[in-house]
Parts: C-alpha cells; structure tokens; sequence
C-alpha cells in the first residue's frame, strides 16, 4: 500500500546516492497516489486501505472538489480562487451522490439484490453510482493536483498532460490502482487516463482564467471551463463507465415506469450541504422526460443545472461559499465498520 512519506532511495553503501529521475511518470504517480489515499485510512501496519461505505467515499470526494475550488488543496493559490469552476459544482454534485446512495430506495434495493442476486440483481444502481463516483475521481483529481503542484509542466517543460497514462504509473502505484473496485472493467474503458480533448480544453481555459484581466474574461473562462470539464466527465467517463452498461441502464429505464416512479429518487442537484432545499432557488430538477443514461438528454439538464449554479455564484457568493467550505469539512468523513 501506499504511504505518505516521501519518496527516497537508499542503498547498503555509506556516503552514496541513488539518483531518482524525476519524470512525467513519477509525477503522475504522485497525483494518483493522492486520489488513492484521500479514500483511505491508515491502518495500524501504517498500509492505507480504500474506505467501503460508498456514501462516505462520496463526501470524501465532494469535500477534495470543495478544497480544490477554495484552493485549500496541496499546491492551491488562493489569489486564482474560481479557476476550477467545475470543482466547485463537483462538489455538489458528489454531495448528491452520496445523499442518493444514503436514500433508503438504494440501501433498500441494494439488501434486496444481495437476497436475489442470482435472479434480479437491483444492486446495479447503487454499484453504478459507487463505480462512477470512484472511477472519475481516480481520473480528475490527480490531473488538478498535477496542476496545483507542477503547471510548469502540464502543457509546458515536460508536458506532461499528453503522457498520461495508468499502464505508465511506478509499479506500487499501478498495483494498487489495479486492485481498486471495478479497475479490470474500468480502465480499459475510461482509455487508461488518457486525457480526452474535453479535458485538455477544459485546462486551457483554466489557464485562461489565470491570464486574463477583467471580471467578465474571467467569468467567460469560468463557464467555458465548467462546461468542457462537464463534457468530459460525462461524456469520456460516465457514459461508457455505467451509461453504457446494460445492466446499469436497464435499472435507470425500469425507474422511468409509472408505477415504479412514485417510489424512485428523484434526479435532482440541491445547491446547499444538505440533501434537500425547500427553496426552489437552491435546486435544479431534472425533467421528468430525461433519459438518463442519454448523453445528450442528460446534458440538456447539466447545462441547465449549470446555468442555475452560475447564478447563484454571482448572486449569493457568500452564502454558496459557505456551503462549499461547509463540503469541504468532509474530508475526513468516517468509514462505518459494517457496508452494504
């Protein structure tokens, strides 16, 4: 297991170094280690170990997006505070994904599936939710921690964006990525790392931001970044992830019936730390003719959802950043020692 030590060598011979040559791979060995063990715990061998409660993991996950958008991460700049404009919806949007797992149609569904597992197996749902969640966090988060840690070669020096790749990791880091849930049906899938053009566009505009004077160049950026991030995380990750499962999306579609609507969660981002907002203002509901598990119908709703956040992050700045350090707090949320 990885640790949070630093890296060293040694040798049995007094007085002599062993050269460590530090490359795009030993950087993005570093990234993912970081996304590794933000979902771990040390255990008492000083080893760390995934966390299984997958409603824990997410507001792990929404608590790492929270503190890179407030720049409290490794690496952050508080002066570029509203460069990663995306993390900061992430983080709610995380929230939501633990909220649904804690729902009691998923917990309900999943008990339900272990006992007919060999018949109708309604796991799929909180298993798909979990696989997502974990899989584009182990994408996203080391491409922002490269980029707090080392711009100067992201596009630049090394570039080492354009070599990112899981099979390329050092040998302990490309083990324990290979032992996480899901990773033999997830890698080869999500193209082992590979930055999709969505994601490089998305930190081009990130840069922008940086470069750029003027509040409206600014927000232009923003949104532009938002949007292209948005793009890829749904489009390169999810959509083959789990959209594109068969059993996964068979659930979804079944969820779409009258008679087993009433009794399924509804889609919906609540802009607040809570699961739930009585203030219409707070949420965005997806409609009720979204096919979920359709790219394009999914997005027409992120767009919008995308849309309602922008204004909230102009017109109650203070209470929106409130809610998102409130988020960030979660980053050490507790494992429980039974799972489902």
């Amino acid at each position: 297991m990885p640790n949070d030590q630093p890296v060293t060598g040694t040798n049995d011979t007094p007085n002599q170094y062993c050269p460590i040559d530090v490359d795009c791979d030993l950087l993005w060995s570093q990234a993912q280690e970081f996304s590794y063990l933000r979902l771990s715990d040390e255990q008492d061998n000083g080893d760390y170990e995934l966390i299984g409660l997958y409603a824990a993991r997410a507001r792990r996950i929404a608590a790492t997006y929270a503190r890179f958008y407030l720049e409290t991460e490794d690496g952050g700049d508080h002066d570029k505070r509203g460069r990663y404009y995306w993390m900061a919806l992430g983080a709610f949007a995380s929230k939501t994904v633990a909220c649904l797992l804690d729902k009691w149609q998923l917990q309900g569904s999943y008990f339900f599936g272990w006992l007919t597992r060999d018949k109708v197996d309604s796991r799929k749902i909180a298993n798909g939710l979990a696989k997502g969640n974990l899989w584009l966090f182990s994408d996203i988060a080391p491409a922002h921690w490269f980029y707090n840690n080392h711009p100067e070669h992201f596009f630049d020096g090394m570039a080492c964006l354009q070599q990112r790749h899981a099979n390329s990791l050092h040998e302990p880091v490309k083990e324990i990525l290979n032992s996480l849930p899901w990773s033999s049906e997830s890698l080869g899938v999500i193209d082992h790392f590979v930055p999709s053009g969505d994601l490089v566009k998305g930190f081009r505009y990130v840069r922008s931001y940086e470069q750029q004077g003027g509040r409206e160049n600014q927000e232009r950026a923003q949104m532009k970044h938002l949007m292209a991030i948005a793009d890829h995380e749904q489009g390169a990750i999810l959509q083959p992830l789990i959209y594109d499962d068969p059993a996964f999306s068979s659930w979804t579609a079944f969820q779409r019936r009258s008679w087993v609507r009433w009794a399924s969660p509804t889609y919906e981002l609540v802009f607040s730390h809570e699961c739930s907002a009585k203030d219409e203002e707070l949420k965005s509901v997806a409609p009720d003719d979204m096919v979920v598990e359709d790219f394009e119908s999914r997005m027409k709703w992120i767009e919008k959802a995308a849309k309602k956040f922008d204004g909230l992050m102009k017109k109650k700045s203070s209470y929106m950043r409130s809610e998102i350090a409130t988020i960030a707090r979660w980053v050490d949320s507790p494992d429980a020692k039974h799972v489902y």
